[in-house]
């Protein structure tokens, strides 16, 4: 299959070095793009061909976009295989991120071995980008998963004589992403973690992969720019043009529901006329959704694993997921602009309509809850420590102090950030809710997004 090397700390390579108002807007005019999607922010965006080192054109983008269905072959993703990525160009330093992420998976992995199933075999695989040659990519994918495995066995401690540990790499030779534009190259610059379950034809998305991949099959990006639905290799002309159009025909409408939410939430009029309803653009965004959905999140049974959509959704708020230096804009893996509200929106139209009501209604709680985490990290400066869950509600304010078109990935603070205890109460308030309360919340938030102090 592939070349294998058995990893122990003993050999060779050490720890050191690791380190770690928009509802007025027209959506067909282009300047609509870059208030919602920042991905398209930047000035110039490369046209010519994307070049390798020594400045020769890359080859052919192999990717064929994989559709992932619902437990396929038998390895779930978060549960018996773990995916780290956004590894850097042409490097195998592990980032931040992923030194919080393999610290969790070792917990994990000690916590098994004290139960019916121990996990006693990782077996971890490096992949590339497609830049550079088959021999230099398949060594990198070597250097990436000894890299990652040294991390584990560091943060495994005493219990890294329990564990075996195999490294090994496909190089460039089973992306996961279109190698077409940056974000796509780097969901391929990754790692897969497989905890005592087989390789073979384990597929899966990360986190940052399912938001590119949403990017992907919803973004109607304006002509010519290398991302969003005309960067989607899996889809045909025909259909590229009938999702955008879906696409543009229902933004308006979801911007003037969320305006006219917002405006009564602080005790003023609803007055923004509500376009037309394209209920067949609707249906068919609904399912292209929920696939996506079934495909990244899938349970061990036939629905839905809500609890990594919750917390794929809390990071994404959090800015846990942003990687500005992921170009050729800014912004990436992270919430953009209010249109952060619109994902929430979307499931309450469904909902109401009777479209995919059920899934929507399942998922609704963890996009609702999650605008408690958008809010603080993402609103004007100055930037200040959360409230805690369930505070008082500030008093209705006029004139709004943060301006739902204020709201920005620029504006991003740390200071904002909410720690993992609030996560867990966030999930304490929400988990039970009926969909009154919900819509309840969902209002409340508005209020809390607009006058909070």
């Amino acid at each position: 299959m592939w070349p294998r090397n058995e990893f122990s700390p003993e050999i060779g390579e050490g720890i050191a070095g690791i380190t770690g108002e928009i509802a007025n807007r027209n959506a067909m005019d282009p300047a609509w793009y870059p208030e919602l999607f920042p991905e398209l922010e930047a000035a110039s965006v490369r046209s010519q061909p994307a070049l390798g080192r020594g400045g020769v054109p890359l080859r052919a983008n192999r990717f064929a976009q994989r559709v992932l269905p619902a437990a396929a072959s038998g390895c779930l993703l978060r549960r018996e295989s773990e995916i780290l990525d956004f590894f850097l160009f042409n490097s195998s330093t592990l980032r931040p991120f992923h030194i919080r992420e393999i610290r969790a998976i070792a917990r994990r992995i000690v916590s098994s071995l004290a139960s019916a199933k121990p996990i006693r075999l990782v077996t971890i695989v490096g992949h590339t980008d497609e830049r550079g040659s088959d021999l230099f990519n398949l060594n990198l994918g070597k250097k990436r998963a000894r890299a990652t495995a040294v991390r584990l066995s560091l943060e495994l401690g005493a219990n890294v004589s329990k564990v075996r540990i195999v490294t090994s790499s496909l190089g460039e030779s089973s992306p996961i992403a279109p190698n077409s534009f940056d974000r796509g190259r780097a969901c391929n610059r990754r790692v897969q973690l497989f905890l005592g379950s087989p390789t073979s034809g384990c597929l899966g998305r990360s986190v940052r992969n399912f938001f590119t991949e949403y990017d992907l099959r919803t973004f109607p990006a304006p002509p010519g720019k290398p991302f969003g639905i005309d960067a989607n290799p899996a889809m045909s002309l025909v259909e590229k043009s009938q999702r955008k159009t879906d696409v543009l025909a229902l933004v308006p409408v979801l911007q003037a529901r969320l305006a006219n939410r917002a405006a009564v939430a602080v005790s003023q009029p609803a007055n923004t006329p509500i376009p037309p309803l394209d209920i067949d653009a609707v249906k068919r965004l609904s399912r292209v959704q929920l696939q996506l959905f079934r495909e990244s999140f899938p349970s061990t049974g036939r629905g839905l694993d809500m609890d990594a959509i919750r917390k794929a959704f809390y990071d994404f708020a959090n800015g846990d997921l942003r990687t500005p230096e992921i170009g050729p804009n800014l912004g990436v893996g992270e919430p953009d602009s209010s249109a952060f509200f619109l994902f929430a929106e979307f499931a309450f139209l469904c909902v109401k309509k009777g479209i995919d009501a059920l899934e929507w209604a399942q998922i609704l709680p963890w996009f609702v809850s999650a605008q408690e985490i958008f809010i603080y990290a993402y609103r004007r400066k100055p930037h200040a420590e959360p409230p805690a869950v369930n505070a008082p509600l500030p008093s209705a304010c006029l004139p709004v102090r943060h301006p739902l078109s204020t709201y920005d990935h620029k504006n991003f603070d740390g200071r904002g950030q909410s720690s993992e205890q609030r996560k867990a109460d966030l999930l304490g308030k929400y988990s039970g809710m009926s969909l009154t309360q919900i819509r309840v919340t969902a209002n409340e938030n508005l209020r809390r997004a607009q006058c909070a102090p």
